[in-house]
């Protein structure tokens, strides 16, 4: 009969580490990141459901935070949609982000942190699709321009024959033909005593409309226009660029970097206060009250 294992006389260092196990798993659980922690038990969720679900769990609504924030409504709700190609340019989206991590009661830093991990993960799937689309388009691009010099080329060489054609052509016939009798010289017109007055100049015009804003550019912004209940500009506008608007009632101007931007209403520049040292959106309104109060001020200087 074999002898029969004594199962207390086992080593100590075949017995289950446990204490070692928990300290491994608890420094995994350490190392996920935060987002992935607060949104146990289902981790693994996006950017954006994340972001609705810290939101949810504070009891704030997206109409809360537009109204405070003045971010618009579809700009918070594409954010938490992970749909930022929704937003008026890349830049917005740290700026948005911040506002709305300082509502909810989130670190800004650490959400804005967060979401450019996420863009680069993104961006490295992308990067070689691409670099192939750019690689097909140059090559798409040389052919088309080869093909354009030879037809210029072709042309040029086709017009340049005509024209000797037509010199030579011209020149035998002048050899031909016999020689003519020359012009009579033609008289001078005779010159008026009198000169002209000189036309005055016309008056100045009149403004085109009740209100005039013009917008001149330091840096980069995102303008939005809204002229008498109607909307006419959303775009992109860069350093050095003015924007010049007209309207009988109201402007309504939404500007992403308040910082960037002067403005000048009826000829009257206009000194834009931000809500707070770090805000980037302005959302302004010029009515005709507005012109009469700088017309105003303007006059007791």
């Amino acid at each position: 009969m074999p002898p029969r294992r004594n199962e207390g006389n086992r080593p100590a260092d075949a017995e289950p580490n446990l204490a070692a196990d928990d300290a491994a798993a608890g420094g995994a659980r350490a190392r996920q990141p935060p987002w992935e922690k607060e949104a146990e038990p289902q981790a693994g969720a996006s950017f954006g459901t994340w972001l609705r679900r810290q939101r949810e769990a504070r009891d704030v609504s997206l109409r809360d935070i537009a109204d405070r924030t003045k971010i618009s409504l579809r700009y918070l709700e594409a954010m938490e949609e992970d749909r930022f190609d929704l937003l008026p340019a890349p830049l917005f989206a740290k700026g948005f982000l911040r506002e709305y991590a300082r509502y909810v009661g989130l670190s800004p830093d650490e959400v804005v942190n967060h979401y450019l991990s996420v863009q680069g993960e993104d961006k490295e799937e992308e990067g070689e699709q691409t670099l192939i689309r750019r690689r097909t388009k140059a090559s798409a691009q040389k052919a088309r321009s080869l093909a354009f010099y030879l037809f210029f080329v072709l042309a040029g060489l086709a017009l340049l024959g005509l024209v000797w054609f037509f010199a030579y052509y011209n020149d035998k016939r002048q050899e031909e033909r016999p020689a003519a009798a020359a012009p009579p010289p033609i008289a001078a017109p005779p010159v008026s005593a009198a000169r002209q007055a000189p036309t005055p100049s016309p008056p100045p015009a009149e403004p085109a409309a009740p209100i005039e804003v013009t917008l001149d550019f330091t840096g980069d912004c995102w303008v939005e226009a809204t002229i008498d209940g109607k909307r006419r500009i959303a775009e992109q506008r860069v350093q050095g660029e003015s924007v010049e608007l007209e309207a009988e009632e109201s402007i309504a101007l939404l500007l992403g970097n308040i910082r960037s931007v002067t403005v000048q209403v009826n000829g009257q520049p206009w000194d834009l206060q931000p809500n707070s040292p770090d805000s980037l959106v302005g959302n302004l309104v010029v009515d005709l009250d507005l012109v009469r109060s700088l017309r105003e001020q303007k006059e007791d200087r």
